[in-house]
This record gives structure tokens, sequence and C-alpha cells, in this order.
């Protein structure tokens, strides 16, 4: 679903079905089908992957009510999915009737993040197998510094996403320069969002080595370096965008999947350290 919508938004496919909701505009069987234009088959395709989804979490959450009565944090955070897929679903309507908004496209964004963020925690806490509440671990001070990362990583993403379409000279430096002009906010946004990628390197290596020094469990450590290494291709997947003048839509699907990838993949060690869950040895 996140790679459709951002291949959606990186087409210019977002406003394939103009302005109606969630059927297209003199579609097929009343709208229920697109036409064969490529911008309408690209918004089609989302829709209805993003309300299968949306039905698939629903389920989700219904199993774990019936299946995993006494995990209380699983069950909350799961009935907590559904109702932010259904405010997505509502803000998607408000940036389809407002003109693909770019304020609301961001909270769409936002919003899509945080769905799968709580989907990631569920899921490890229900890998356990253990239908009870799962009590956190005096790893405080560990799970804070994961935290601090994967929100400082959600933090980048967004940014990223309000200016993801206004191409800026110059890589790794906003028009190759050191204190670029900040003539309006859009320039701004993209400086700080550079300057926080570069951040973001060094807060990651910071991470990988606390984890060693702490003898973190494997997997979770394993998780940091796949972060890392999604955070790697990623800043490179930036620099093409950068080269591409912002023209590839594919380019902008591959790196909001990259920021996405460590996004999850922070939370989940997070969550491993926070709950104490480990799925492996040492």
């Amino acid at each position: 679903m996140i790679g459709i919508g951002g291949f959606t938004r990186g087409s210019g496919s977002g406003y394939g079905c103009s302005d109606r909701w969630p059927l297209c505009e003199d579609g097929l069987l009343g709208g229920l089908l697109p036409r064969g234009e490529y911008h309408m088959l690209i918004e089609w395709l989302h829709r209805w992957v993003a309300a299968i989804v949306g039905i698939l979490i629903l389920l989700t959450a219904i199993s774990i009510r019936k299946n995993l009565r006494n995990n209380l944090t699983a069950r909350r955070l799961s009935v907590a999915a559904v109702v932010a897929v259904a405010v997505q679903a509502m803000i998607g309507r408000g940036v389809v009737k407002t003109d693909l908004d770019s304020d609301l496209v961001a909270i769409h964004l936002a919003i899509s993040m945080v769905v799968i963020a709580l989907l990631m925690v569920v899921v490890i806490l229900v890998s356990t197998n253990r239908n009870e509440n799962l009590e956190t671990t005096d790893n405080t001070d560990w799970s804070r510094l994961l935290a601090l990362g994967a929100f400082g990583s959600y933090a980048l993403l967004l940014l990223g996403a309000y200016v993801h379409n206004r191409y800026f000279s110059g890589w790794p430096l906003v028009n190759n320069q050191l204190k670029p002009e900040i003539s309006d906010h859009y320039t701004l946004v993209h400086y700080l969002h550079r300057f926080a990628a570069g951040i973001g390197i060094i807060y990651i290596a910071y991470l990988i080595s606390n984890a060693k020094k702490r003898q973190r469990p494997k997997n979770e450590k394993l998780l940091i370096h796949f972060a890392a290494v999604a955070y790697g291709v990623n800043v490179l997947l930036g620099a093409v965008h950068v080269f591409t003048e912002v023209s590839s839509s594919a380019v902008v699907t591959a790196h909001l999947l990259g920021a996405c990838a460590v996004w999850v993949l922070l939370i989940a060690s997070t969550t491993m350290s926070r709950f104490g869950i480990t799925l492996s040895k040492n």
C-alpha cells in the first residue's frame, strides 16, 4: 500500500479519478472500475489496495480480540490501527476533494506510517504466542535511544515527503551551498531534511556501536543493522532523486519505501527492547 501510494503521488496520478471518491469520475460501471487511462488506473489501484488492506487490518483486530484476550497491549494497538486506517481514509477523501492539498497529503502519509508502526508492534507482541499482557523491562535508557532514532527517521521522512516534488540543485548540499539562501519555506524544509539526514547517519552508527557494547540480543542487533543498510541505500536514492531532477516516479517510490523500512525496523527493535522480547538466542 505504501509503495502504490508513493507511486501514485510520484507519477502525478493522485487526481486520476478527478474529485470523486471513493469511485472514479466517469469510470466504468458507475465509477466502480476505471477507464483505460494510465493515471486513473494507478489511482483506482491505490484506492482498492487501501480498501483491501483496511479490511485485513480490521480482521486482524478481530482475530487478536478473539484469540489473545489477555494480551491487552496487542488488543489496544490493533484497535488503534483500525481507527487510524479509518481516519486515513477520510483524509484521503479530503486530499482528493481539495485538489491534492500538500498539507493534507503530508498528513495522509504521516498517518499511514503510524498504521505501519502499530502493525509492526502488534506483530512483535503476538510473536511470543503468549496470551498475556507483556510487562515492560528495565531497558528504559536503551529503549529511549532506539525510540529517538525511530521518531527521528519519522520526522525525516515527513520533511522529505513535503518537498519530494520540488527540485533543488546540488547534493549533498542544497544548491551546492553550506548555507543556502532560504527564499521560501520549501527551501527551509528541504535544507532541514538534508541536515537531519546527515545527523541520522551519525546516530544510526551510534546505535550500532551501543548495541554491541550493551550485548543486546542477536535479533535486535540484526534489525538495527538492517535499518542502517536501508538508511544508507536511501541516502543514495535521495542523491539519485536530485540528479534525476525529481522526475522519476520509480525513484520517488523507492525513496519512500526505503524511509518506511528504516522507520519500521527501528520501531521493531524498540518494541523488542521495551518488552524484553527475544526471538532467538544471542
